[in-house]
């Protein structure tokens, strides 16, 4: 289980790091391509605008040969194959000529006279007399007294063909870079996947070894006789038992954390009868603080696995004994489809219940323990559909709840 885990938390670390890394690559080779593309999008508009200019420069000399715009002009226009629609207007604003078939554009990209409409650029040429190629002499050439808007060929192919081009460069470097953050990222989390399979491979080992002297200790205890024993020497051996037990119980635990992830195939379960065994041997734990027991039991049947339903109800029990007060109180309720186990002792915060099933999890340090416990008892209960709800307050004790549904 430990394995699973690790794999699991590997897999979260890596997604984790690997989003936010192409995040931040995201951003900056935005920025980059964005950069890109705008420049590839002022090229096709250059280029572009440089055909209409020169075609400008070809319809502003046919103007000056004639000496004003009229029908013979349009016509010699007509003539040269410019491939451009156009329209010319007098000083006045009165249209002498409207081949355009888009309405005029309301936003310039550029402070020459340039736009982009409907896919095509246009530009205003305005009056001639703002332009370069037309030098100040006199007398001054009658293409002065004209305004020309010039639309020139469709931009729209070439500008998708810049954002597919620009899009597919951006996928690419991420998709680079993201293979290669991954490869890295695995070869760093190498050593610390070793070191948690060590691990594992440590627990299970010592696990499997524990249970040979526990279990011998135990049987040994258990056929001694009492009566034989003087009475220095019976507590001794007492602690000992008690000791035993609890180095038993945890031996449980690491049983179903380390080898048991599934808790075994689910059977319909005598959960008295379980609790009565379990009472019984966790008899010599409540001597041991002269706790006062209450128990009222009813049968019950759950659908689980024997060993599961054990570690679970061992649990909430060791924890009743070890955080309980000397003299205290542990009050067990058994109903058809209820179990509850209440003690007297330090209780616990609101903050220290919403957080007492997560893995490793300690509310009382000085009171030792791994904070696997609870844990384990958490994934059981989900396991087998158990609902179950903790009730505590600082100085009265704590009642764990468990509810299920009819076997």
């Amino acid at each position: 289980m430990v394995t699973a885990m690790s794999n699991t938390e590997e897999k979260s670390v890596i997604i984790k790091i690997l989003a936010l890394y192409l995040l931040t690559t995201a951003i900056f080779l935005s920025i980059l391509f964005g950069l890109y593309y705008d420049r590839g999008y002022g090229l096709i508009i250059h280029e572009k605008a440089n055909d209409l200019r020169e075609d400008f420069v070809a319809i502003n000399r046919v103007i000056d040969k004639y000496g004003k715009f009229d029908t013979a002009t349009l016509e010699e226009i007509k003539t040269l194959n410019l491939n451009t629609d156009f329209m010319i207007s007098d000083k006045q604003g009165n249209v002498l000529y409207n081949h355009l078939d888009l309405p005029k554009p309301s936003k310039k990209l550029k402070k020459n006279g340039i736009y982009v409409s409907k896919g095509y650029i246009v530009i205003d040429f305005g009056s001639f007399k703002h332009h370069k190629h037309h030098k100040k002499i006199s007398p001054i050439p009658p293409s002065f007294g004209y305004k020309i808007v010039m639309k020139g060929d469709a931009i729209t192919p070439e500008i998708w063909g810049l954002r597919v081009k620009t899009a597919g460069f951006l996928l690419l470097c991420l998709l680079g870079v993201g293979l290669i953050a991954y490869f890295l990222l695995k070869l760093s989390l190498k050593p610390l996947q070793d070191k948690i399979t060590f691990l594992d491979r440590f627990i299970k080992d010592t696990t499997h070894e524990i249970n040979t002297p526990v279990s011998v200790i135990l049987m040994s205890i258990e056929r001694l006789n009492p009566q034989n024993i003087p009475g220095d020497d019976f507590k001794k051996i007492n602690r000992i038992h008690i000791a035993a037990k609890t180095i038993a119980s945890i031996y449980q635990n690491l049983v179903l954390h380390s080898f048991s992830p599934n808790t075994g195939q689910k059977n319909p379960i005598n959960i008295q009868e379980i609790l009565e065994q379990r009472l019984e041997f966790f008899t010599p734990l409540f001597a041991h603080k002269n706790l006062k027991i209450q128990t009222f039991l009813h049968p019950a049947t759950i659908e689980a696995n024997k060993d599961g339903v054990g570690c679970i109800i061992d649990n909430l029990l060791s924890n009743a004994v070890k955080y309980n007060k000397k003299g205290g109180e542990i009050t067990i309720r058994l109903e058809p489809h209820c179990l509850s186990i209440q003690d007297s002792g330090c209780g616990m915060s609101e903050a220290e219940v919403h957080k007492i099933f997560e893995r490793y999890a300690r509310c009382n340090p000085s009171q030792g323990g791994f904070g696997i416990g609870l844990s384990l008892v958490g994934e059981l209960c989900k396991h087998y559909g158990i609902e179950i709800k903790c009730q505590s307050e600082i100085g009265k004790g704590s009642a764990f709840l468990l509810r299920w549904q009819k076997a």
